[in-house]
């Protein structure tokens, strides 16, 4: 038997072999012919989880968190979905379009219009896009880094690059308060709670950065203690 298969290991054809068999080629060939019009190849189905993408598993993550502490919170998976983004976020009946990305180097400005066509459908009021990587957009997208926002045909964007999830909330709200003001909120008012945001990703970056020290000396205190274990039992 001879089978191929797709770049995602699905099968794609079958084909039965005559080797040592004593069925004729006409035969043979008749069977294959048969069952290969039976066979229908499997699409591969696009999940969060089941590609084992690492960025949108952490952002997924995130977001099931806040929607446990949250009845009114919830986020589903649309990556299956043509141009509909990553994930939904609904909250306050209000429903966001996410994007995640995790680009080694500057996110290219097609990546911008590709998630702006998903923003652009309907059922969507707002959108947030996430370059894990720190290293940001491209010039040309004339995007601030690590947060920015900008309305894109009437509806709030937030550009995320390099930022701790753990603001993902508090930027959720802050587009959800601009949808329900109407677009009555000045540009100065946008920009100061901007920058509060940007306080609070460096703040959760210099308590990580703390608990990963405080991590490697609890390890070495650990490893000190094992070592006077063993030399008590020498």
């Amino acid at each position: 038997m001879k089978t191929t298969t797709t770049e995602w290991g699905v099968f794609e054809s079958i084909r039965i072999l005559k080797g040592r068999s004593s069925i004729s080629e006409t035969m043979l060939a008749q069977i294959n012919s048969a069952l290969q019009a039976t066979f229908v190849p499997m699409q591969p189905t696009r999940t969060t989880v089941a590609i084992g993408d690492d960025a949108e598993q952490k952002v997924m993550f995130q977001l099931e968190r806040i929607s446990d502490a949250n009845l009114d919170f919830e986020v589903s998976d649309t990556s299956n979905k043509l141009n509909h983004g990553d994930m939904m976020v609904t909250h306050h009946n209000k429903r966001i379009c996410v994007e995640v990305k995790d680009y080694t180097k500057s996110l290219p400005l097609k990546e911008i219009e590709k998630y702006h066509r998903s923003l652009a459908h309907i059922e969507y009021d707002a959108g947030i896009i996430i370059q894990m990587n720190p290293c940001g957009f491209e010039r040309q997208c004339g995007i601030r880094t690590p947060i920015d926002f900008r309305i894109v045909d009437g509806k709030p964007s937030a550009y995320l690059a390099g930022v701790d999830l753990s603001i993902l909330y508090p930027i959720i709200n802050m587009i959800i308060v601009y949808i329900e003001s109407n677009g009555e909120i000045n540009v100065e008012e946008v920009e100061q709670k901007r920058k509060a945001l940007l306080e609070i990703h460096e703040k959760a970056v210099d308590m990580r950065v703390m608990i990963e020290q405080q991590k490697k000396i609890i390890a070495k205190m650990e490893a000190s203690i094992d070592d006077i274990a063993k030399l008590a039992l020498t």
